[in-house]
């Protein structure tokens, strides 16, 4: 018995060694990145190598089309390439500009991007995205692209969420920006919006944030910084603790409400807000005033460029039983009014200046 159960367990460590083994001859890509220069796709490739410890390195190529992009990663490499494990898509604006189809199309068929996996935008070159990521820890970007998602301002999304907007009806595209800041450090900044396949608008950071509030579904989340100048030239500032958001679209008429628990981080020291009740309000609609008049400019920027990234399609077609995109598109969209609502609740308040 004693024998048996040696052996089960020199059986055990051998095949826990194979594993390893084949881990160290693979090329496992974490993040992928793609420019284009005329008719040609410059790709970048990061994968890991396994030696004392994890590290990151980059391929690089040229392909015609998008369908190939994993070919000169393969001629570069001794070891066969695996994708199981990418997290990362980085597509440069003049990509975005010129259609994003193709990578619909090779997602759609070949599934390149998991549903674990983001598709990033950049107004930077994305080999200088990855190539800066040699730095890091191979996971850093995932990483830093979660993080944002889950408790910043930048708006959810993945790669099943690319598919359904840019394949479903009565919603556009929207994709996170990553950028390189002047200092050289890799930080999210804002969103783009697309018009069917091509890039049309890019949004600040801020702008992102409202996208997030309007789409996010979690009822619970963490939405970063938002700050503001009031009329006497005063800031304000506050972190979203908790949000929830209810949409309709009936007729020609899109109501929005967003009910919102808040940390106050800043604000004029001339509002004496522990001891006057009035101040206390005042500073209370002056948060509400301007999150409604921002997030409803923002909303009739998209309606004059054509573009509906918050899903006010989708919203009209629950109540309408033979709906059609092109005519919701082009008579319905564009004489919406917006009626949005904003509630908040101060949980804390800060010291005040």
């Amino acid at each position: 018995m004693n024998r048996f159960v040696s052996l089960l367990f020199f059986c055990f460590l051998l095949s826990g060694c194979a594993k390893e083994q084949i881990i160290d001859r693979i090329k496992l890509i974490q993040s992928i990145g793609c420019d284009l220069q005329g008719d040609t796709f410059k790709v970048s490739g990061t994968y890991t190598a396994y030696e004392k410890k994890a590290r990151l390195f980059l391929f690089n190529g040229e392909v015609k089309s998008f369908n190939e992009i994993l070919t000169p990663f393969t001629t570069q490499s001794d070891h066969p390439i695996a994708i199981g494990q990418l997290r990362t898509l980085v597509i440069s604006e003049k990509m975005a500009r010129r259609g994003i189809s193709e990578l619909a199309s090779t997602v759609v068929r070949d599934p390149l991007i998991s549903n674990r996996s983001t598709i990033v935008l950049t107004t930077d070159l994305a080999r200088d995205i990855l190539s800066e990521t040699l730095k890091y820890p191979p996971i850093y970007l995932s990483n830093l692209i979660k993080q944002n998602m889950d408790t910043g301002n930048t708006p959810t999304t993945n790669g099943h969420l690319f598919l359904d907007h840019y394949f479903g009806e009565g919603q556009d595209v929207y994709l996170p920006i990553l950028v390189k800041n002047p200092k050289g450090v890799l930080q999210m900044d804002g969103a783009g919006i697309f018009q069917g396949e091509k890039l049309k608008l890019l949004l600040t950071n801020k702008e992102g944030l409202f996208i997030k509030l309007l789409k996010d579904h979690k009822a619970n989340i963490t939405s970063g910084i938002y700050d503001f100048t009031n009329d006497q030239n005063e800031q304000i500032s506050f972190k979203i603790i908790d949000s929830k958001r209810k949409m309709s679209v009936i007729n020609e008429k899109a109501v929005i409400s967003l009910d919102l628990q808040i940390d106050i981080r800043d604000y004029p020291a001339s509002f004496n807000v522990f001891e006057n009740k009035n101040d206390m309000l005042e500073l209370k609609k002056q948060i509400e005033n301007n999150l409604t008049t921002d997030i409803k400019t923002m909303l009739e920027n998209f309606q004059k460029n054509l573009v509906d990234p918050i899903g006010l399609g989708h919203q009209n077609s629950i109540h309408q039983r033979n709906w059609n995109e092109q005519e919701f598109t082009a008579h319905i969209y564009p004489n919406l009014k917006f009626d949005v609502q904003t509630e908040v609740k101060i949980l804390l308040l800060g010291v005040g200046h």
